[in-house]
């Protein structure tokens, strides 16, 4: 895993030349990277090609290349060699961008400091390269705005000639900006067509276009004011609510788009199912999409009061209960919902959920969510689909590769 291996390496020395540098939830993470350790499963795609056609478990060093897959593994391994459980998340690899999410992070208050770290493997897979930069900055927002949760759209995933972009597209023009607002959007997946891309390489078929184009072009013609790419992880929405109130917070936007996106289908499906993944029938493929905004307005929209990012390392064994030491008892600030549901990918992320909403709302009650799960768009959905009856309520997510955190939905009135 020369990436990961390579990103540690550059965050140790950075550590090791910057005594100021913070532990905990004080410190926040970016990966700013194109591929992760992609490239390690690319060496196999034939092998792995073939075992999907037979139907066969992979064994150790396939195991580990399809675990690895998600860039946002990556982030996981930096942040617990960093021990930095305030937000963390996964970004293109575009240093411009990662350092204005940086930037947001910082002043909204999200993070007293942040580590950005780019890393990607050469072109011919045998090294890797990396570098560690600590962002330090002050807070100028006031309190996280409340939210209004004007609109929701959603769409499942149904034809299997439907790329990651395109059922993207089709929620977002939805929601296009109107009328001179400056209307930002934010959008999460967490493997996009990354799998599909690379396994064209070994079937009769084209590649679909990379997410993070199409979308951008998508955004110019469209008419976003900003645009924020969030990869590598299920949890990417949660981060994004997050982010969509620092962005209102700080006046970079009156209103913002924030979209969850992921298919289960074809490579990402098999390729689960050569790890006999006993989650797979419960994840669900489609896009999410909300338009947020300050509220409350006049039309009686749930309204997000708060949302909260940590990054606690999430066990590898169900047995062993994720520690929640440094995690504060009062870190969702914006009530005591009534209920609360959980949002997780695996199994072992809605265990963790569990715990967290224990500690955070202790005494809370939890309510079913049903057994599908969305990839990219879970927590989007849980929040788009409650009703006034479900309000107040509290979705508390666990999602191990970044994207853990709380919120709380209330009603208007």
């Amino acid at each position: 895993m020369h990436v990961t291996r390579a990103a540690r390496r550059a965050v140790a020395q950075l550590r090791a030349g910057a005594p100021e540098l913070a532990e905990g939830g004080h410190l926040g993470l970016i990966l700013a990277s194109e591929r992760g350790d992609q490239h390690v499963l690319a060496r196999h795609t034939a092998d792995v090609a073939q075992r999907m056609s037979l139907g066969e478990r992979a064994p150790t060093d396939l195991f580990r290349a399809i675990a690895y897959f998600p860039v946002g593994r990556v982030a996981k391994s930096v942040a617990e060699k960093l021990q930095a459980w305030g937000p963390v998340a996964s970004v293109p690899a575009d240093l411009e961008r990662a350092r204005t999410l940086a930037e947001v992070w910082l002043t909204a208050g999200r993070a007293e400091q942040v580590v950005l770290v780019a890393a990607d493997a050469t072109a011919d897979g045998a090294a890797a390269r990396a570098t560690a930069e600590l962002w330090l900055g002050d807070r100028q927002a006031d309190a996280a705005p409340a939210l209004a949760m004007t609109a929701h759209v959603e769409r499942a995933h149904q034809s299997e000639g439907l790329s990651c972009a395109e059922l993207a597209s089709q929620v977002i023009e939805t929601l296009a900006p109107v009328g001179g607002r400056r209307t930002a959007l934010i959008v999460g997946s967490m493997v996009a067509d990354a799998g599909e891309s690379l396994f064209a390489e070994v079937s009769s078929r084209d590649p679909d276009p990379p997410l993070e184009g199409a979308i951008r072009s998508l955004a110019d013609r469209l008419g976003f004011s900003e645009l924020f790419v969030l990869i590598g992880s299920s949890g990417a929405s949660m981060t994004a609510l997050g982010l969509a109130q620092d962005l209102i917070a700080l006046d970079r936007a009156d209103s913002v788009v924030v979209c969850g996106v992921d298919l289960v289908h074809g490579v990402l499906a098999q390729a689960l199912g050569l790890l006999h993944c006993d989650d797979l029938p419960h994840m669900r493929g489609g896009a999410s999409a909300l338009l947020l905004q300050p509220g409350p307005t006049d039309g009686g929209h749930p309204i997000l009061q708060a949302c909260s990012l940590v990054s606690p390392a999430v066990p590898s064994q169900p047995t062993v209960a994720m520690d929640l030491a440094g995690v504060p008892a009062s870190l969702a600030n914006g009530g005591r919902p009534s209920h609360v549901v959980l949002s997780g990918l695996a199994s072992l992320d809605l265990q963790c959920a569990e715990q967290l909403a224990g500690h955070v709302w202790p005494g809370v009650p939890i309510s079913s969510r049903g057994d599908v799960r969305g990839v990219g768009d879970d927590v989007l959905r849980l929040a788009g689909t409650a009703s006034g009856l479900d309000l107040p309520l509290g979705i508390v997510g666990v999602h191990s590769l970044g994207g853990t955190g709380c919120c709380i939905l209330t009603s208007a009135l």
